[in-house]
């Protein structure tokens, strides 16, 4: 199975899966961290700024374990996990859906030890 196959969460336009360090494993659509973005994305907080391809996302929220940012009509959902983390960026109206799905995807990860 290819890393790509964890980014393909259904309400998300673009989605990633990287390290810890950041490093890019798989993705869906168009997604891309500029230099330095990946390092940050895995390591969210309230408050903070997280950018993927120059856009900045406010983390506003922490539910179910997954950190959600937002930048006009479009959210960013993350979650951290051991070894990766997953994101995704998608419709603000659909963030239950994109946290649902982001855990669905984390949880297999996790039983594997990532």
């Amino acid at each position: 199975m290819s890393w790509d196959a964890y980014c393909n969460l259904p309400s998300a336009d673009v989605a990633c899966i990287a390290g810890v360090d950041g490093t890019q494993w798989g993705k869906k659509g168009d997604w891309k961290f500029a230099s330095g973005e990946g390092a940050v994305a895995a390591k969210p907080s309230l408050g903070k700024m997280v950018a993927v391809s120059g856009t900045k996302y406010l983390i506003v929220n922490n539910s179910e374990g997954v950190f959600f940012g937002v930048k006009g009509d479009n959210a960013l959902v993350i979650k951290v996990l051991k070894k990766c983390f997953l994101a995704a960026i998608g419709n603000k109206g659909k963030q239950g859906s994109l946290i649902d799905e982001i855990n669905k995807f984390a949880d297999s990860l996790a039983k594997g030890g990532y």
